[in-house]
């Protein structure tokens, strides 16, 4: 197999086309629109946004908190503060015939265009 080509979001999709479609579930990329707790997206090339009760987000995208243990010392809570924001581009996917959807991963670019 050749070596896959763009960033992690491109490489996924790439790998869903070599290995079979699955036409119950779309892959696509949105921009966060406005902040939780009343988030909302929009997916690129639609005219509208989708509301929170429109989609889940997976849990590492939220604030949250877990339980921890280092070194088998004490369990330690650790909480995570970096939820979604407003313009952060992130990789969905559609189900139930573009009915529900899934916010999967945050996308991060490193790429810097020079003129």
């Amino acid at each position: 197999m050749a070596r896959l080509e763009g960033n992690g979001a491109s490489r996924f999709i790439q790998l869903m086309k070599i290995h079979g479609k699955n036409d119950s579930m779309n892959v696509d990329y949105a921009t966060i629109t406005a902040a939780p707790p009343a988030i909302k997206l929009k997916i690129d090339g639609w005219k509208f946004e989708l509301e929170a009760d429109d989609f889940e987000v997976a849990e590492h995208l939220t604030k949250h908190t877990r339980q921890v243990k280092i070194n088998g010392g004490a369990t330690q809570t650790i909480e995570f503060q970096d939820g979604l924001k407003v313009g952060d581009k992130v990789i969905i996917v559609s189900y139930n015939n573009d009915q529900r959807f899934f916010v999967m991963d945050r996308i991060v670019s490193y790429y810097v265009e020079t003129y």
